[in-house]
């Protein structure tokens, strides 16, 4: 490794983790790191809290008891206080090892019996209370380890006035709580660093995979159009993000090599109805010639130009289609009746070529729909079958209703489309079949249709007769307002 990568692996480190920091995941991460923290914080002080009032509260049952029970060996009188000196002098004795603390004072606060050596200052007799050795109090043998001892004392006042008090050194209950609070810090920084730690693999695993997704943008933009975006198949929402932006490009791919076949079949197109219209006109400008031939040369002319309109007509009605320009423009539509109407209109032509035109059609259907689109699909599919069936051939149209679509079939008996994949190819713009080549046309007929089915959020399927061909289209039910 050379002297300049080595000196780039930390910069680059360095703006790495600038871009960790930017990021909203980790910014989100470690602020619930830190609300998590202290959270955790607050219930184990909470824990340290209990813990230590209910040491005290045990203490102090216990002394309790043994005031009850050095109060009760004795017996209640005037006497009391004389009668206790034995009895604490014993305890003393018996408990010269431990942390227990007796003082028995008579009025004026002068010793009788007992281990502490004084009463302690600002301690009330008759009342609980906790005070911190001052070298000067608790025994030196409670001194060996720790100068400032916890106390924990209760006191009562006898009858002679005697003042009697029996306390504990809280030496082995701070050495608990110390260690109890010592572990909760620990388990606390633990879990703080954890939680800053989780937060920033977080934060570093979702860097990566819009690393991964930004890399892709990068060089789809370079122009490797071919280029999507890996899936780690986790099945999290990244995935399911790939896989749409993956939908995408591939939708957005198919569009650009449509464009491409569109543009070339229109130069293609163009061509030969723009090369007769300029022979033509050329060849009448040569000689003189009579008027009616110019009349006629004019008239072919117009035919040409006219062709060349509905053509450019039916693109752009195609692409405000496959756009959806023409969706603010739905209104409430009886189906039913237009396409009784348009039946009718095209019986008189289906008798002109010897087709018979039958209609199946069920009442009463609307839907919220483009009335110009759905005339359009029905029109370019009658004649689409008018036109390619011989005579004596049949057309059945059928609509009908369901819970959930409407259904509009349109069926002949004609020479079809033998060919699955000829049927797919035949939905494609300027698409024509061998078979089709003889007959006027450009092709987009059926490309219109689909382009209109796909805006009104419909289907369209073509089907095996048996013989003949069977366009299927199938209509979600929209909720008429």
């Amino acid at each position: 490794m050379s002297l300049v990568e080595v000196i780039g692996l930390p910069l680059r480190s360095w703006q790495r983790l600038k871009r960790l920091w930017r990021t909203s995941v980790f910014r989100l991460a470690l602020l619930f790191a830190l609300a998590f923290s202290l959270v955790v914080g607050v219930s184990l002080a909470g824990v340290y809290w209990l813990s230590t009032q209910y040491i005290v509260g045990q203490i102090d049952v216990n002394l309790r008891d043994e005031l009850t029970q050095l109060r009760g060996d004795v017996g209640d009188g005037s006497g009391e206080g004389e009668g206790l000196v034995g009895q604490i002098q014993e305890q003393v004795a018996q408990t010269d090892k431990s942390s227990r603390l007796y003082l028995l004072v008579d009025a004026n606060q002068h010793i009788l019996a007992g281990n502490l050596l004084r009463w302690p200052d600002d301690l009330s007799c008759g009342q609980p209370a906790q005070f911190s050795d001052q070298s000067d109090i608790v025994p030196k043998k409670l001194q060996a380890e720790d100068s400032d001892i916890r106390v924990r004392a209760l006191s009562t006042r006898l009858a002679d006035g005697h003042c009697l008090l029996v306390g504990q050194a809280m030496v082995e209950e701070e050495g608990f709580t110390d260690h109890t609070g010592y572990l909760l810090s620990w388990a606390l920084g633990i879990i703080t660093l954890f939680s800053l730690a989780g937060g920033g693999w977080m934060g570093l695993a979702v860097l990566r995979r819009i690393d991964t997704i930004t890399h892709t943008a990068t060089q789809i933009m370079a122009g490797e159009f071919s280029r999507r975006i890996p899936d780690e198949g986790k099945g999290d929402e990244f995935s399911d993000l790939s896989a749409r932006l993956n939908q995408m490009l591939d939708r957005i791919d198919e569009l650009m090599a449509g464009m491409r076949s569109v543009t070339d079949n229109i130069a293609h197109d163009l061509r030969s109805p723009l090369t007769r219209l300029r022979n033509r006109l050329e060849i009448s400008l040569t000689h003189e010639r009579p008027a009616e031939e110019y009349r006629n040369v004019m008239q072919q002319t117009l035919d040409d130009a006219d062709q060349l309109l509905a053509l450019f007509n039916t693109l752009i009605a195609i692409a405000q289609a496959e756009a959806g320009m023409r969706r603010e423009v739905f209104t409430t539509v009886d189906f039913s009746t237009l396409l009784i109407d348009l039946v009718d209109f095209y019986q008189l032509a289906a008798e002109d070529r010897g087709v018979h035109l039958s209609a199946q059609i069920q009442p009463g259907i609307t839907r919220l729909a483009s009335q110009g689109l759905l005339t359009q699909i029905v029109v370019n599919l009658l004649e689409n079958a008018l036109n390619h069936i011989p005579a004596g051939s049949k057309v059945a149209v059928t609509l009908t209703q369901q819970e959930k679509s409407i259904t509009l079939t349109i069926a002949d008996n004609g020479p079809g489309i033998p060919n699955p994949a000829d049927r797919l190819r035949v939905l494609e713009r300027f698409v024509r079949l061998d078979a089709a080549r003889s007959s006027p046309g450009s092709g987009l007929g059926l490309a219109l249709v689909r382009a209109a089915m796909h805006e009104q959020g419909g289907t369209v399927e073509l089907h095996d007769n048996h013989p003949g061909l069977k366009v299927l289209l199938t209509f979600p039910r929209l909720k008429v307002s």
